[in-house]
């Protein structure tokens, strides 16, 4: 899961302080995934790959139906972003 922080005035890419995940499915929350530095994305990890540019990625094993991962910048770039999916038998629809 992608999240893009920009400048909304310049749209210049930007840095939040503090960056964190966490995705909301059948009313329950996941854990919240701290940035701590990481350049490799993985489950439970927010790796940033570029100025403003992070990713997670999130296991869907034990979820099902309508799922929404939310990002929230800090700091530098106070922004919360949330994105819909679908995780079916088959596979995650974005």
């Amino acid at each position: 899961m992608d999240v893009r922080f920009v400048d909304e005035l310049t749209g210049d890419a930007v840095d939040p302080s503090t960056i964190t995940y966490y995705t909301t499915n059948n009313g329950v929350q996941t854990p919240t995934v701290t940035y701590s530095g990481a350049t490799s994305p993985a489950v439970g990890v927010i790796a940033r790959l570029g100025a403003g540019w992070y990713r997670t990625f999130v296991d869907t094993t034990l979820m099902s139906g309508d799922a929404y991962g939310t990002y929230e910048g800090d700091g530098a770039a106070q922004a919360v972003g949330e994105r819909w999916f679908y995780i079916s038998p088959r596979g995650v629809k974005p």
